[in-house]
């Protein structure tokens, strides 16, 4: 028999860093944003199509839009930090995703990872109706400096 290790290695090959931001007001009295990594966790991305064969990263019907947009999935609440502080969607990124062998999946350039925004979260459940883990719609961020 199979133990839970086992499968969350079979469904979660993968990893990513959370971060969750804090907010402050600057001298000016504007809201500023602050990113911090809380931990890394396994997980599993693959693109919205993945049955198409010619990504769809470029739209250039209104401008030039560049668009990834990802179906995540992680055995933790994402929505949880360490410290168990509950956090919004709209506070927390996604980002250094890498597959089973440590190499980034999406990158903005050699060395700099893809930050990704949360679009939704909604729990999947197993047979019995328990929550076996977390489906995240990710889309990639237009503010690609934050972290």
């Amino acid at each position: 028999m199979f133990g839970s290790s086992s499968f969350d290695d079979l469904y979660y090959p993968m990893t990513a860093d959370i971060y969750y931001s804090t907010t402050s007001q600057n001298d000016f009295g504007e809201m500023v944003k602050t990113w911090n990594k809380d931990r890394s966790v396994i997980c599993s991305a693959i693109k919205e199509n993945p049955d198409s064969r010619i990504p769809k990263y470029l739209n250039t019907d209104k401008r030039l839009e560049y668009d990834i947009t990802t179906n995540f999935r992680t055995n933790e609440d994402i929505t949880l930090s360490a410290d168990l502080t509950v956090y919004k969607p709209s506070d927390i990124v996604i980002s250094n995703i890498r597959d089973s062998s440590g190499n980034l999946v999406w990158r903005e350039s050699y060395e700099t990872a893809t930050i990704f925004e949360i679009q939704t979260i909604e729990p999947m459940f197993d047979m019995f109706m328990n929550i076996a883990g977390y489906r995240v719609a990710i889309t990639r961020s237009d503010s690609q400096d934050i972290l």
